[in-house]
Parts: structure tokens; sequence; C-alpha cells
């Protein structure tokens, strides 16, 4: 708000033309939108309601933002949307579709599918429309074939299906591939591929992978017999096979039909043969048919290798000349002696490490001795394993693994650390808040791996900062009142916990205020467990239990016994968060305002 010469203020982005507020809307994901801005002024409320291109993702959304942006936005003002049933958000894609049939969704350019639901475990969704009920009793991924209906969809992201018997080919089958320019699957048969790539005269970008257990399929992948050039421009391939291994050749006649390749990206995880080892080779080839190409990254896992004629100093002196290192970015590769394993840097350098590891050998890479810092700055998940000194310092942890009891913070900087996960059982919970509070200022995640108690914490003992909690690897079975895990994790909205009975599960529902998933793991109640796994009315069931989902009945829940017993649910929050506006986005609007003027 700024001052005016009148009573009432005004609201800073009221004087913006729509226009900017349109373009700033296009970098902001729909829930972000409405929580931030909906309700600010009625001018704001108005180009709300005009806006036609939200990108709603759904993937670990609150139940309470889920909801808001059921009840603010249409179906023909979205143009991306993701679609979530993990363990965060069970059920989320049947509620979505029961209310916005994928039919309506005339204006949509992008969609992604993840963990989508396609199996027979109990599950439960709680809507007040009856007219589409019976939608519940097939699948989620029979309705989403109806995609045929979106006249110009453009991208179509499959990152899992949660049915691994599920046949792709009923879902590809029903896909308009004329405008299609970006597609990415988890699993393509050699058979999808080759229609893929006969039906998509526009695509552009492609990401598959490829499960090859028969040798025809290796013949079928490499030869295509498309007539024209494809236009790919961005390609990714991984590949498993388990009869004959994947060689050079085979690639080379594939890619041999995509000259206008300018990123190319191939992962063979198994099967790899030795061929793909010779730089020289590759380098011929990409020089003749990939002239455009400026992005080259492999991972090759290497069978049945010739140690005479392969060896590592052998291998990496033919990645060496200047068409692989007089570039920007060079094209830097690594070899693993143990695993057999030829991959590029940074793009396949780990990411995980255990601190006690030997570092990065001087005749195991191509990549200068001065740069090592480009291999180390690519880890992001630290196993700390042991109190050894190190030379050099990891910069970017964000996951941190502790089984020791000392913190080196010389090593690594932990106001970075945004995940932690703690295994050692010689951690007392009041050091752990201590360094937490002082240190780790980013934290959101935390992971304990063993028995604590609360009772030696004070009232003043409490980590705000944490939303997502994890107490899967101990069991939760105090009986006393004081054993509270809503006082030290008082905001806690996603928790996974393992306990010995369904009243626990209540007890945590009913004083975690904020919660929003719970994923609880029963090990010790059998006799309930029967009765909710067979009982007919299990939302009344819930709601007569807790008093917190008898007062808001807006929940989906999964009944998942694969691992053990456990209840997935995803819920409204009992206390509504405050509406705030994005205060750092007004002062980047305000000064592009500026600018633009």
């Amino acid at each position: 708000m700024i001052p005016s010469l009148g009573k009432q203020p005004i609201f800073i982005l009221d004087s913006l033309p729509k226009e900017i507020i349109y373009t700033i809307f296009d970098y902001l994901w729909a829930h972000d939108i409405l929580y931030s801005f909906l309700d600010s002024s009625a001018i704001i409320n108005s180009i709300i309601l005009t806006y036609h291109n939200y990108h709603v993702n759904f993937k670990s959304i609150l139940k309470c933002l889920f909801d808001l942006v059921c009840c603010s936005i249409r179906s023909n003002q979205i143009t991306s949307l993701i679609l979530s049933d993990d363990n965060e958000t069970p059920c989320q894609s049947k509620v979505y579709l029961s209310l916005f049939p994928i039919e309506e969704f005339i204006n949509l350019r992008a969609i992604t599918l993840s963990d989508i639901e396609n199996d027979n475990r109990t599950s439960f969704t709680n809507i007040h429309q009856l007219k589409y009920l019976n939608y519940f009793e097939t699948d989620t991924l029979s309705h989403l074939w109806m995609i045929e209906t979106i006249p110009k969809l453009k991208r179509l992201i499959v990152n899992k299906i949660s049915d691994h018997d599920y046949n792709h080919e009923n879902l590809l089958c029903a896909i308009s591939f004329f405008y299609l320019r970006n597609l990415t699957l988890p699993y393509c048969s050699y058979n999808n591929l080759r229609q893929i790539l006969r039906s998509a005269p526009k695509l552009t970008s492609l990401n598959i992978s490829l499960i090859i257990s028969d040798c025809t399929g290796i013949d079928y992948f490499a030869e295509q017999h498309q007539e024209a050039p494809l236009i790919i421009n961005n390609l990714t391939i991984s590949i498993h096979t388990f009869t004959r291994t994947i060689s050079r050749l085979l690639f080379e006649r594939f890619l041999s039909r995509m000259p206008y390749l300018q990123q190319l990206e191939l992962n063979v995880i198994s099967g790899g043969s030795s061929n793909l080892l010779e730089g020289n080779q590759w380098k011929l080839f990409i020089q003749k048919h990939l002239p455009l190409l400026f992005a080259f990254n492999f991972k090759f896992k290497i069978i049945n290798i010739d140690r005479n004629n392969y060896h590592t100093e052998n291998i990496l002196t033919q990645f060496r000349s200047s068409f692989w290192l007089n570039r920007n970015p060079a094209w830097y590769v690594a070899y693993d002696i143990n695993d057999f394993i030829l991959y590029t840097i940074p793009r396949f350098a780990p990411h995980t490490i255990k601190h006690s590891l030997l570092p990065i050998l001087l005749h195991s890479t191509t990549l200068p001795a001065e740069q090592y810092f480009t291999y180390y700055n690519q880890i992001n998940e630290l196993e700390l394993d042991a109190n050894e000194k190190s030379s050099y310092q990891y910069t970017n942890v964000q996951r941190l693994i502790l089984l020791i009891t000392k913190i080196d913070e010389n090593i690594l900087d932990l106001s970075k650390v945004e995940f932690l996960c703690v295994k050692s059982v010689s951690w007392s919970l009041k050091k752990l808040l201590r360094i937490i509070k002082t240190s780790m200022i980013r934290l959101y995640h935390l992971k304990i791996d063993f028995s604590f108690s609360l009772l030696e914490l004070s009232d003043n003992d409490s980590l705000a900062q944490i939303r997502i909690l994890d107490l899967s690897e101990f069991i939760y079975s105090s009986k006393k009142e004081d054993y509270d895990l809503s006082t030290v994790f008082p905001y806690v909205e996603r928790l996974t916990i393992r306990i010995t009975s369904l009243l626990q599960m209540f007890y945590l529902i009913d004083r975690l205020m904020h919660l929003s998933s719970g994923s609880f793991h029963i090990t010790n109640d059998s006799d309930n467990t029967k009765e909710l796994s067979t009982e007919s009315d299990l939302h009344k069931w819930f709601t007569e239990k807790t008093k917190r989902l008898r007062k808001n009945n807006s929940f989906t829940y999964r009944l998942d016994s694969q691992s053990g017993f456990w209840i997935r649910l995803w819920m409204n929050s009992e206390i509504e968060r405050p509406k705030k506006v994005f205060y750092h986005y007004l002062i980047f609007i305000w000064r592009g305002f500026l600018c633009f003027l």
C-alpha cells in the first residue's frame, strides 16, 4: 500500500497496466498468485479473473492451497497442469478431474503426470458432487486417455506411474501427436518410439527411457526408417538392455537422422559395449552428422570390458583433444574404474557422496585439477560418516546425513542445509535443536532415525522452522500426555511417522494444527487395522474418531499395505494461513514499472 491524498490508501499494483501484471503472473504458480494477491483489491481480483495463462502445480501442494485453486480458477484459464498422487497428495488426480474433466481444458498446452494412481489400493475421496460418483469406479488414467480432446497439446510429461503394469500404449494411442513438441515418458518400448517419431512431425524435444528385453528390440531401436530428417533438437535417452550389448554403432545409426540436434544426453544404464568408450570415433561421427550439437552428456555402464585395450589412461586420452576441451563449456569426462562407468562432468558427476571416500584422482578425469571445485560444487547431499579433516569444502550441500556426533563447519556451509537426517543415536534432541537454531537457518525438513525423548526439553525448545518431519525409523509409543510433538514442531505441514496404535494417529491429527499431509505406519494394532481395512464407510469412521476431520471433512486418504500397513492422509490445516502479499514481488514490479516509464 502507498498513502494517498484521501483517506483510502492506494494499492501499488492498481496503478500498473494489467499487461504488466499478466507478465509477472507468467512467472508464478497459480497457487502463489492466489495466495499472494487474491482480495488485495478489486482491480487485482478482476485481473486474476481474466488472466488465461495459469500454470497449475499440484505436486506436494497443501490441501488448503489445492482447494483455493479449485475454487478460483476455471479449467479454460489453465495452460499447464501438474497432477500428482504421491504419498503427500493421495487421490489428488481423481478429486481434481472429477471437478474439472480433462476435456474442458481447451487451452491446455502442457500436462505433467506424477505417480498417477492406477491400482487396487484402497482409497477414498470426499466430494459432494454426487453426479461424479461413478467416475471413481474406474482409475484416473483411463480418463486421462481423453487427452485426445485437447486440440493443441504441445507438452506431455509423465514422470512416474504408480502401477508398473500399466499399459503405456493405451495412453499413447489417445494422444494427438500432430502439435506435440515436447514429450517425456518414464517407459517407452521400441514400438512406441517408432510410433512417436512417425506421428509427431513438430516434435523438437524428446525424453524417454527404453527397456529392451530382446535382441530384435535393439535392431528396431536403431532402424526407424524415417524418410525425412527429424527436426528434434533436444534428445534424452536412457536405455536398459538385458540381452545384447548397446554399441556406439547402434547409436550412430539412430542419431544420423537427427542433423538438427543441439542437445544430446545418452544414459546406458546396463549393457554398454566397450566401443562406447572410443572418444575419437564419437568425434568423427559428431563432426559429420551432428554439426549443430553444442551439449553432449553421457553416462555409459560398460560390461565385459577388455582391460588390455581399454584402461583408464587409454580411454581418457581420446577425450583430451581440442574437440572435447576447446569448447565453452568444455566437454569434460571422468571414468569410474571400479564400476566401469564413463560419464560427463558436471552433468553426471555424483550429487551424493560419503565424506570418508577418497577425493577424485588425477588420472580418472579430463577435468583440470584447478577446476576440481566444479566436481565438488555438484555435491548437494553429503553423508558425514567420519571426523576426518578435508582439504576441500562442500559449498552447496542442501541435504545432510549425520552418522557422527560432531559437525566440522569448516568443510560445509550449514546455512544452506534444507534437509537433515540424523542417524547417530548419540545425539540428544536438545543438542540437535540448538545446532539447528544457531546454524541451519534454511532447514525445513528434518528426519530423525533414532528414539528420543521430549521430556528433556523446556517450553522454549521448539523448532518453528520445520515444515516436514520424518520419524519413520522409530516407534512413537509414549503414553505420557506431556510427550507432545506439537510443542516442539508446532508448524509441521507434512509428517511421516511410525506408531503403535490408531489412537496415536488420531491424537497427532488433532494436535498438529498445521498438518496437511500425514503418512502413518501402524506397526502393532492388528485388531483396529483389520477393522479399518474392512470398514464399509471409512469416511464416517475417520470423522467419528478425530475432532479435526469431523469439523472439516474435506480430506482424502489411501490405505497402503504394500510395505506394512500405512495410512496416507491429505487434509486441510486446522488454522487458516494469513493472507500475505509477496512484498519482494511488489518491489520488483514497481522498479520494473519505473524503468518501463
